[in-house]
């Protein structure tokens, strides 16, 4: 396969302007990291893979294992946060989720698979599809879904490195997660002072493409962080193998926002 390339993007409902209402220019960092990610794949002579993979942490999770979704098709979109009218109906590649469950079992990533049709749930997915579809419109490439939140933070980082090794077609990978959600009093979750160290460390990984700076955090960090990306960007790291670009970081809420691109 080649990995035409792969990205970190955050999904808070807030960004889409139908649902933030204007609130979304308090982000504007994350915003303008968007509109980078999006223009940079946008000069590529061919931005549009066989099927994207997108790992989000709002997908339904398989206990001890990677959950892959087998829907033939999928749809819903951000009718819960007040847009109805931003929604998807979007192809799955079943075959291609059979045979990449397989390659990944082979190399002791568990995976289980079961179709799950509604889309409305998961925002994760929802919120990147809707900055994506700028730049394939209505020829979205069929979707893979999938949750890493039942794999251990190292399961995570194989998978990466499996994801690098399966050779068929042309593929991309979009990892959806928002980074601690404790940064500030008056956060989602509360603050902790573990939230800022697990960002900076997410950061640093990133930028260095050495997953070292987050699998060398305790328990304690991680757990008092507050985050649903950790397995996202370790799967991400794991498939690149090296530095990424960071285009955005910030937390405007209390949550942290990064935007990251790899392009081999």
């Amino acid at each position: 396969m080649t990995w035409i390339w792969a990205a970190l993007m955050p999904h808070p409902p807030v960004l889409v302007p139908q649902v933030g209402q204007g609130r979304e220019q308090e982000a504007s960092a994350t915003l303008n990291g968007l509109e980078t990610l999006v223009s940079r794949l946008q000069t590529l002579a061919d931005p549009r893979p066989d099927f994207l993979l997108l790992l989000s942490p709002h997908q339904p999770h398989a206990r001890g294992g990677l959950f892959l979704n087998s829907a033939p098709r999928v749809s819903g979109g951000l009718s819960r946060f007040g847009a109805p009218e931003v929604a998807f109906d979007l192809a799955t590649p079943l075959e291609t989720a059979q045979t990449l469950a397989a390659h990944l079992r082979d190399r002791n990533v568990p995976v289980a698979l079961a179709p799950v049709e509604a889309l409305t749930p998961d925002h994760g997915s929802t919120v990147p599809l809707y900055f994506l579809q700028r730049i394939f419109g209505t020829n979205m490439p069929p979707v893979l879904l999938g949750s890493p939140i039942g794999l251990s933070p190292e399961q995570s980082l194989l998978l990466g490195r499996a994801l690098a090794d399966y050779t068929r077609g042309k593929a991309a990978l979009l990892a959806s997660g928002d980074l601690s959600h404790r940064l500030k009093p008056g956060a989602p979750a509360g603050y902790s002072p573990e939230g800022r160290v697990f960002d900076d460390a997410v950061v640093r990984a990133l930028t260095t493409g050495d997953p070292a700076p987050l699998t060398g955090l305790s328990n304690a960090t991680l757990d008092g962080a507050g985050e649903c990306g950790l397995r996202s960007v370790l799967a991400l790291l794991g498939l690149a193998g090296g530095p990424l670009e960071v285009l955005s970081y910030e937390g405007p809420f209390g949550v942290g926002y990064c935007n990251a691109l790899w392009i081999p």
